[in-house]
Order: C-alpha cells, then sequence, then structure tokens
C-alpha cells in the first residue's frame, strides 16, 4: 500500500468517527439538534415528546460509522 492510500483510508476513519460523535452529541442535544441536522419534523417532535425511536436511531447510526472507522484504520493497519 502506497502512503496516498493509507492517508486516505486515515483521513476515512477520521471523518466517520467524527461523524458517529457528531450523532453522539445530536442525541444529547435534542429535538432541536435533529431539526438542525436534518432528521425532519417528525424525528424532533417524536424526541420532544420523550420517544426513544430518534436516540435509537441514531445511535444505530453511530455504530454504523464506527465500524466504518474501525475497518477504515484497519485497513491503514493503525489498529
Amino acid at each position: 500500500m502506497n502512503s496516498n492510500q493509507h492517508s486516505i483510508l486515515i483521513a476515512g476513519g477520521a471523518l466517520s468517527l467524527l461523524a458517529s460523535l457528531l450523532h453522539i452529541a445530536i442525541i444529547v442535544g435534542g429535538a432541536k439538534w435533529y431539526c438542525f441536522f436534518g432528521a425532519g419534523e417528525e424525528m424532533a417532535i417524536l424526541s420532544e415528546n420523550g420517544s426513544m425511536i430518534p436516540g435509537l436511531v441514531a445511535f444505530f447510526i453511530v455504530l454504523v460509522l464506527l465500524v466504518w472507522a474501525l475497518y477504515a484504520f484497519s485497513g491503514a493497519r493503525v489498529i
């Protein structure tokens, strides 16, 4: 693997990790954050009403993004 491919994998892993952290912040931020980041009015309303659905959906996205980050870091032989 050349250094360019290595750098691209590390950058992709870092961006996936950053996106997963953003989704955690959205869960903590609540309804206004869901709306601001484009999850839709329905998700914001569900969040305001105390539903667990928006949090579970965002948490599933967090898990997928973390797997992608780990896969990229593994491909770059960082982990």
